[in-house]
């Protein structure tokens, strides 16, 4: 099934290396899933790697995600960023790989405390050039993120609006982020937009707007 979408994003730990070597062969781009600004309990190695410095603490305790038991992760942590850096390097060493999705990067404007947010986001740009840098062969999809996007976007070759809702592409918060990603369109950067309702209207505003849109009815993404 995955043969016959453009581009796919997994779990670089769940597949074989010839696999995804065959995969790549049929035409399909294929990007490894990156949790930034969380660390699930499903990733073994980094979990334990992860110590008490490395977590984002507000008001003294841990932001705890429960429905994907993970945590929220401090992205200014020297470690931690090395961490994430390690991982990659250990991915695209283990399986062939054409880039990288970076997900949760919104945590930083959705989950941050106001006053620690610009730090945050220049933590993550340093560690995204950082990454850039020691990959140069791989490109880099950002899941949402909208407040990071202006400054990382020569980074990246695109960005992906998971849970795009076609009711509400008329307000006004999404006519800001819109008319963001139109300025960073004509840059180069691909607009990628995911609905889990296949309702026709999310697709149809998706595309009005520049994205590339489909519908995902499971976990598995495919475009």
């Amino acid at each position: 099934m995955l043969a016959q979408t453009d581009l796919a994003v997994i779990e670089p730990r769940q597949w074989q290396a010839e696999d995804i070597k065959a995969l790549r062969e049929a035409g399909t781009a294929v990007y490894g899933y990156l949790s930034v600004m969380e660390t699930p309990k499903w990733n073994e190695t980094r979990w334990a790697a992860v110590n008490d410095d490395m977590r984002l603490l507000v008001r003294g305790q841990p932001v705890r995600f429960e429905q994907w038991d993970a945590e929220l992760m401090d992205l200014r942590s020297a470690a931690y960023r090395e961490l994430l850096l390690a991982e990659i390097g250990e991915l695209a060493a283990r399986v062939p790989l054409d880039g990288i999705m970076l997900d949760t990067v919104g945590d930083i404007e959705e989950y941050v405390p106001e006053a620690q947010r610009p730090a945050m986001g220049e933590a993550y740009k340093t560690w995204l050039e950082e990454a850039a840098r020691r990959n140069p062969k791989l490109r880099w999809l950002q899941n949402r993120g909208f407040a990071q996007l202006e400054a990382c976007a020569p980074l990246l070759s695109g960005m992906l609006w998971e849970g795009w809702n076609g009711h509400e592409a008329g307000g006004e918060w999404v006519r800001q982020r819109t008319e963001l990603l139109r300025r960073l369109r004509k840059g180069g950067l691909g607009l990628l937009a995911s609905s889990t309702d296949p309702s026709p209207i999310h697709g149809e505003t998706a595309r009005a707007h520049g994205f590339v849109h489909w519908v995902s009815m499971s976990d598995m993404y495919g475009v």
